[in-house]
């Protein structure tokens, strides 16, 4: 018969540090070079319910001080990566993209590929547009 030796297992104390970032660095660095599309704030729309903040992987969404306490600010575009997370999350964006399915249901898309579609992008809070449209149409670089 054959004894085995436990094997030597460190414990999380014993591992050296490896890969490890010093947190909040990405401030430092402008992330939003590579989109192809963004988000654009249409703050008329906009019911303040600060889902889209929430949902936003890269804070590109700033909070303010309001008429009401914290409001939700525009975007910072030197970090949003135009990943369409806000207005997919959007609860004004639902609602109106909700009412246009209702009266035709053979509309296809989600509320980040509504934009351009007739009655969604007077009521949305949040619309979603190429580079090209957001620098002529919206004066966003």
């Amino acid at each position: 018969m054959t004894t085995t030796k436990k094997p030597d297992l460190k414990v999380w104390k014993d591992i050296p540090l490896g890969g490890v970032v010093e947190s909040g660095t990405s401030e430092h660095f402008h992330t939003g070079g590579w989109r192809s599309k963004v988000p654009v704030w249409q703050k008329q729309n906009c019911i303040q319910c600060m889902t889209c903040w929430a949902f936003c992987p890269d804070n590109a969404i700033k909070v303010v001080d309001g008429a009401k306490g914290k409001e939700r600010g525009e975007f910072d575009y030197d970090f949003c990566k135009g990943c369409g997370i806000c207005p997919e999350e959007c609860p004004q964006n639902n609602k109106i993209f909700k009412e246009l399915k209702a009266k035709d249901a053979n509309l296809k898309g989600s509320p980040s590929t509504f934009t351009g579609t007739p009655g969604f992008n007077e009521k949305a809070a949040i619309l979603f547009v190429g580079l090209k449209e957001a620098k002529d149409k919206f004066n966003i670089k």
